[in-house]
C-alpha cells in the first residue's frame, strides 16, 4: 500500500536511528459449530492451483497470525483452495482449555496462553478470525472483568469455537455470555418499574445494533450508504427500537444466581438464564415492522430479536466489510464487499450467515488474491501492533514460547493487548481516516488510530529488544527472555545475498525495495559487526522488520 508506506517512512527511519540500530467447560452448553466446507461460491473468485511463494506468503499472511517458510512452501504447492479448506477443517485450540493446563499462575496469563496459541496453533485461520471477530464483538479486561481470567478465556472461546460456524447463533452466544452481561450491563436489566424508577437498561440494545450487526445507516448491497431525496444517509434505527430491544433483553441474570439484584453466586461460564417476574412481557415494536406480542417469555422474545436483526439486509455488508479490514484490505471496493456479502446472505447449501463460507469467499475473491496488483496505491492496511510481533515470533519461533513465555503487558508496548480495547469501540473504529493524504483521498485507515510517535516508538523499541536485545541477553545464558531462533538463518550467514532473499521472502513474501536491499547489504558487510557473525543476523533481520515495508500488508 504506497500511500501507508510513504507516510510510515519517515518517522520510522527517524525511530531506528534513535534506538540505536484438554477439554472447554463450556463446550458442554454450546456444542462446537461444524467447519463449512463449499465449492467455491463467490463472484470474481481467482481459478484454483498451484501458488508462486510470493502468491502463497500472501495468503498466509491473510490468514495466520505471520507466514511460517513451511507454510509459504506447502501452500504454494497445494493452491489456495486446498489451504482454506484444510485450514477450515483444523480442530480448534482454545484459549480456556490452555489457561487450565498452564503451569503458571500468574497476573493476565490468559494474554500469555492467547500469544502462545496465536504463535504455535496449527488453525492458524480459526485463530486469526476470531481475533477478528474479537475486535468487532468487544468485551475487556479493562473494565470490571479484568480479574476474571477464566471467563475472558471462556468468551473468546465463544469466537474460535463459532469462527466458522453461523453468525445467528455466533450473536446469540454472545448476548446470553455472561462476560458481555457484565461489560454492556445486560445482565440484571430489569423490566420497567415506575414505583422504583426503573428502566431497561439500553446499553447492550444500542451495542447489538451499531456495532454488532446494522450498523448506523441503511446499507446498499455493496456497503455503500442509502441517500434520502437530498443525499443524506437513511437511519438504520432510531431511539424508539433501542428502547424496544433493551426492553426484549430484561430478566437474565447468572446460570447459578441466587439472587436476581445482588447475586452473590457469579458463574461466568454457562450462558444466563431468565427470571420471568424481571422480564418485560409488553408488546415491542422492532425493526422493518416487527411487532412481538405481548405476553411472551424472555427466550421467546430473545429468540425473534435476534432473528430480526439477523435478517436485516446490512448485516451482511457491515460485518463483511470489517472481516475484509481485518484479514486483507482496509478499503475493499464495493464489488468486493457486495460479492462476499450475497455469500453471507446465501451459500451454496442456502445457508445465511455461515461464517466459514464468508471467510473463504474473503480470501478466494479476485481483489483479495490480486488486489495489490489491480490498485497498487490504495490495497492493504497497515498491520496492527500484534501482528506485526506475532509474524516476527512465528518466523523465528524462539524456544521460550514453550515453557517460560510471559507477555501479558502488551498493550505497555504495542497501544494494544487480546480483549483489553478501552471500550466497546474496540482499539479502533473500521472507519478511522488519518488526517492528510488517506483523509484527503476519502480512504480508511483503521489501524493509525493508535499509531502516534509514542506508539511507534514502543512498537519499535518491542521489535528490537525481541531481535538483538534478547539474542544478546540469551547469549549471556538469561533464559528468560523471548530470543527468536536464528539456527536455520545461521547456515546462510555465509552468504549475504542468499540470506537476504532467504529473509525477504519469509519477512515481506519477495517484494523487498531496492533500497531496502542495499541498506541490509551495508549493514551485513559492516566491519563493526564483523567479531560477531550472529549479532550481523539479528540485526539484519530487525532492520527488516521494523522497516515501513514490513509495517503493511499487502
Amino acid at each position: 500500500m504506497k500511500i501507508i508506506i510513504k507516510i510510515l517512512l519517515p518517522l520510522t527511519v527517524l525511530l531506528v536511528s534513535a534506538c540505536g540500530g484438554g477439554t472447554n467447560p463450556i463446550d458442554k452448553y454450546s456444542p462446537a459449530a461444524a467447519p463449512a466446507l463449499p465449492a467455491t461460491e463467490v463472484a470474481n473468485a481467482i481459478p484454483d492451483g498451484p501458488l508462486t511463494r510470493r502468491e502463497a506468503f500472501r495468503l498466509v499472511e491473510q490468514s495466520t497470525f505471520g507466514p511460517q517458510l513451511d507454510d509459504i512452501n506447502y501452500v504454494a504447492r497445494i493452491g489456495p483452495e486446498n489451504w482454506i479448506n484444510e485450514q477450515l477443517q483444523s480442530p480448534a485450540t482454545f484459549l480456556l482449555t490452555g489457561l487450565l493446563h498452564s503451569s503458571k499462575d500468574r497476573w493476565r496469563q490468559h494474554v500469555n496462553v492467547w500469544w502462545r496459541n496465536s504463535i504455535q496453533a496449527d488453525d492458524q485461520l480459526r485463530q486469526r478470525v476470531a481475533f477478528a471477530l474479537s475486535e468487532i464483538l468487544v468485551i475487556s479486561s479493562e473494565d470490571s472483568l479484568g480479574e476474571e481470567q477464566s471467563a475472558l478465556a471462556g468468551y473468546y472461546d465463544i469466537l474460535v469455537r463459532n469462527a466458522f460456524g453461523n453468525y445467528r447463533d455466533l450473536i446469540e452466544e454472545v448476548t446470553l455470555s455472561p462476560v458481555m452481561g457484565e461489560y454492556l450491563s445486560m445482565k440484571g436489566n430489569q423490566k420497567p418499574d415506575p414505583e422504583y424508577n426503573i428502566r431497561p437498561d439500553e446499553n447492550y440494545a444500542r451495542e447489538l445494533l451499531q456495532l454488532f450487526t446494522i450498523g448506523l445507516v441503511e446499507l446498499n448491497p455493496d456497503g455503500t450508504p442509502k441517500l434520502d431525496d437530498e443525499g443524506v444517509p437513511l437511519p438504520a434505527y432510531n431511539q424508539s427500537h433501542i428502547e424496544a430491544f433493551a426492553h426484549v433483553f430484561t430478566g437474565w441474570q447468572f446460570a447459578n444466581a441466587d439472587d436476581f439484584r445482588w447475586p452473590e453466586k457469579k458463574d461466568y461460564m454457562r450462558p444466563m438464564k431468565s427470571w420471568a417476574e424481571f422480564h418485560d412481557t409488553g408488546k415491542k415494536q422492532l425493526l422493518r415492522g416487527v411487532t412481538l406480542p405481548a405476553g411472551q417469555t424472555a427466550e421467546e422474545d430473545l429468540d425473534q430479536a435476534l432473528d430480526n436483526l439477523f435478517n436485516h439486509p446490512n448485516v451482511g455488508p457491515f460485518i463483511v466489510r470489517q472481516l475484509i479490514q481485518r484479514l486483507v484490505t482496509s478499503n475493499p471496493s464495493p464489488q468486493y464487499i457486495e460479492d462476499v456479502a450475497a455469500v453471507f446472505n446465501k451459500n451454496a447449501a442456502g445457508e445465511r450467515g455461515s461464517l466459514g463460507s464468508t471467510i473463504k469467499a474473503i480470501l478466494m475473491h479476485r481483489e483479495a488474491r490480486q488486489g495489490h496488483l489491480d490498485q497498487p496505491e490504495i490495497f492493504g492496511k497497515p498491520k496492527e501492533p500484534l501482528l506485526r510481533l506475532t509474524q516476527l515470533w512465528r518466523a523465528f519461533e524462539p524456544e521460550s514460547i514453550h515453557n517460560e513465555f510471559d507477555y501479558a503487558w502488551a498493550d505497555n508496548e504495542l497501544a494494544q493487548a487480546p480483549l483489553a480495547s478501552a471500550s466497546v469501540f474496540n482499539f479502533f473504529r473500521p472507519d478511522f481516516s488519518q488526517p492528510g493524504e488517506i483523509y484527503d483521498q476519502g480512504l480508511s485507515s483503521p489501524e493509525f488510530q493508535i499509531m502516534d510517535e509514542t506508539s511507534i516508538i514502543t512498537i519499535t523499541s518491542r521489535l528490537l529488544a525481541s531481535t538483538l536485545w534478547s539474542h544478546n541477553y540469551k547469549s549471556n545464558n538469561d533464559t528468560h527472555r523471548i530470543a527468536i531462533d536464528i539456527s536455520r538463518e545461521m547456515q546462510l550467514e555465509g552468504d549475504h545475498e542468499a540470506l537476504i532473499k532467504h529473509l525477504d521472502m519469509l519477512l515481506l513474501g519477495g517484494r523487498m525495495s531496492r533500497g531496502l536491499r542495499e541498506e541490509v547489504l551495508d549493514l551485513m558487510a559492516s566491519k563493526r559487526l564483523s567479531y560477531d557473525a550472529s549479532q550481523r543476523v539479528v540485526e539484519a533481520i530487525f532492520l527488516i522488520i521494523s522497516s515501513p515495508e514490513a509495517a503493511v500488508q499487502i
